[in-house]
């Protein structure tokens, strides 16, 4: 998939250009995002087009970027609404969650945050951005006939939400590669995770702190 004909069809026009990543300090600041299991997986599966579900302020994806960086054509789309899961909004005292989000006027602006970080590491080439709720991006996905290489889905942490993710992705990834994800450890991902894997009689395997199914 190329990355110019994402930008186009997404927004009609380089996002990049002319934003001023200077106003904003580098931040790739989440969770684990600097994984050893992503260099793993990038060679054992030979990935060149991954779509992430749930991007935050980039780190994976900037940790992906890195990877890629030596293959011409390789991109990332990352889908997010940059408006945060629920537990960003249970308290407002926490400065990784509720205070990342850098509101202003009650609307976040951790977008621009996520913004700068792919300028900082010079990933503008790779990295394509896509401020969709996951579901509404994934029927988009489709209707273009666009499929990628792997799915790494790190988005919400309710059973439900990460089901229907595990849902919806799998008819956007390629036959014979992978979904794969972090926080194994958050109940509602194992449940969604599992009850999609034994659903459809795949396979869960773990590379480090990633789970993996293969399609």
């Amino acid at each position: 998939m190329d990355n110019a004909w994402l930008m186009k069809n997404i927004h009609g026009k380089n996002i990049y250009s002319g934003f001023d990543a200077s106003k904003h300090p580098s931040d790739p600041s989440g969770w684990g995002s600097d994984s050893p299991a992503f260099a793993k997986i990038f060679a054992q599966f030979k990935l060149r087009f991954v779509i992430e579900v749930g991007t935050w302020k980039g780190g994976s994806a900037l940790t992906m970027a890195k990877i890629l960086k030596a293959q011409p054509g390789a991109t990332i789309l990352c889908i997010d609404t940059w408006l945060g899961a629920i537990e960003f909004w249970e308290d407002q005292s926490d400065p990784t969650r509720f205070q990342s989000l850098n509101c202003r006027h009650g609307f976040p602006q951790v977008y621009y945050t996520f913004l700068a970080n792919v300028c900082h590491a010079n990933a503008q080439d790779i990295i394509v951005p896509f401020p969709l709720h996951s579901s509404s991006a994934a029927l988009w996905l489709m209707r273009q006939g666009i499929q990628a290489d792997a799915i790494y889905i790190d988005a919400s942490h309710e059973e439900d939400d990460v089901y229907q993710d595990l849902l919806d992705y799998s008819q956007v990834v390629k036959k014979g590669s992978i979904l794969f994800g972090d926080d194994w450890l958050w109940l509602g991902v194992q449940n969604a995770v599992k009850r999609f894997a034994s659903e459809h009689k795949l396979t869960i395997s773990h590379i480090d702190d990633k789970w993996v199914i293969r399609t």
